[in-house]
């Protein structure tokens, strides 16, 4: 008997608390969409070089987009692209690794070449 009172007092909480409990209301925020017209470029591009590539062909290795210019290899400014090939052949030959510095308009990039 004691039981069936206790049991129903518990449900008449329950009851009770469901009822006053304030509703919960739901919402789904979309993120806000990002133009599709802008160009993003990622900010760092990263190129293992193995140990069997000759120091003449990783220059090549640089994959360059359209309107793309190595702008400084390892923080020093380079005039044309014959003196980037040459800093980077030199560099190849040293081994460890290049930090390159990609522009292309008003944006750049970099790309780490690590050399074994």
């Amino acid at each position: 008997m004691l039981f069936r009172v206790l049991t129903t007092g518990l449900c008449a909480a329950c009851v009770y608390l469901l009822a006053t409990f304030p509703p919960v209301r739901v919402e789904v925020v979309q993120p806000a969409t990002r133009p599709a017209s802008v160009d993003r470029s990622p900010g760092l591009s990263v190129v293992d070089v193995a140990a069997g590539v000759a120091p003449a062909s990783v220059p090549a290795l640089v994959h360059l987009a359209g309107g793309e210019w190595v702008k400084a290899v390892n923080d020093r400014e380079v005039e044309d692209v014959f003196e980037a090939d040459e800093l980077i052949r030199i560099g190849a030959h040293r081994r460890g690794y290049l930090d390159l510095t990609v522009a292309r308009g008003g944006s750049e990039r970099r790309v780490l070449l690590l050399i074994h």
